[in-house]
């Protein structure tokens, strides 16, 4: 199984005392827990039977004057353990962040790319600061993650899952994930992953109550079950958001779902590894 959502910000083995790196994680992130051990990211992983778990930075230098991590400490957590998968993050505001971005993926050898416009305080669609980044990314041949749906920066309509619309449409080629299913706007996520082939979401939406009941609260009572399983079973990826949610969680409340164990596969494995470009796409 593969978590395609995880930050690592709490790995003390990197972090040590920086107290820039805290406060990224403290005050911008909102991430407050104390600093771990990698082995505590790692038994969250064995616990659950997860084998492996993206990991994402966010360069926030333009918008809140910090990067909450940068490209280089990914690689550096992704040298201490072949179960990491590293993704690069850019400053959509840096002329140069198509540069940047190739440069990092090819030197060291990052996979993906996260992007938060709330937090980096951009649109998602802005033909400016956002296509040239996607025009590399899909040179590169690597997945996109954007932060949709709810978020603990200002200006939330900023991530609306709506504004992917004008970059799948525009990048047919480049394949894309909505973040956290884009809820509150579960509904509009649902309609662009029928859309658009290129068009992917990860299950990282937990906000109130235990993610089982969250987690059944959207698929099966907002939105059929019916639907993951006979329509969308292709194109959503597991994710959790730790250290926000404990993985376990996150895994318990999606196999409590009542998915068959060949949708299970797809959610779990076979989409995430067709994203990055590991396998042939589910459904061919």
């Amino acid at each position: 199984m593969i978590d395609f959502h995880t930050h690592p910000l709490l790995v003390q083995e990197v972090v040590g005392g920086d107290e820039a790196m805290i406060h990224a994680t403290r005050d911008v992130f909102m991430i407050r827990n104390r600093l771990q051990p990698l082995d505590t990211f790692l038994l969250e992983l064995d616990v659950c039977g997860v084998q492996r778990a993206v990991v994402m930075p966010v360069d926030a230098t333009t918008a809140k004057g910090t990067k909450i991590w940068s490209n280089e400490q990914i690689a550096r957590l992704c040298s201490m353990s072949d179960r990491f998968i590293g993704f690069a993050s850019v400053d959509p505001h840096n002329p140069r962040a198509a540069e940047q971005l190739e440069h990092d993926v090819k030197t060291l050898g990052l996979r993906g790319l996260k992007l938060s416009p709330s937090l980096q305080e951009f649109r998602a669609n802005d033909r400016a600061k956002a296509y040239p980044i996607y025009e590399a990314a899909t040179a590169l041949g690597i997945p996109v993650l954007v932060h949709c749906g709810m978020t603990w920066a200002p200006r939330s309509k900023s991530a609306s899952p709506m504004d992917m619309e004008d970059v799948a449409f525009d990048f047919p080629k480049l394949n894309l994930v909505i973040a956290h299913f884009g809820w509150p706007w579960v509904h509009e996520t649902a309609m662009l992953l029928l859309k658009y082939e290129n068009l992917f979401a990860d299950l990282s939406c937990l906000y109130f109550d235990a993610p089982w009941e969250f987690m059944r609260g959207i698929f099966g009572g907002r939105l059929p079950l019916t639907l993951i399983e006979r329509s969308l079973r292709t194109k959503i990826v597991f994710g959790s958001d730790y250290p926000r949610v404990e993985i376990k969680n996150m895994v318990r409340a999606v196999k409590e779902l009542g998915l068959s164990d060949g949708a299970l596969e797809m959610i779990f494995n076979k989409n995430a590894r067709y994203l990055l470009g590991e396998a042939e796409a589910s459904y061919k």
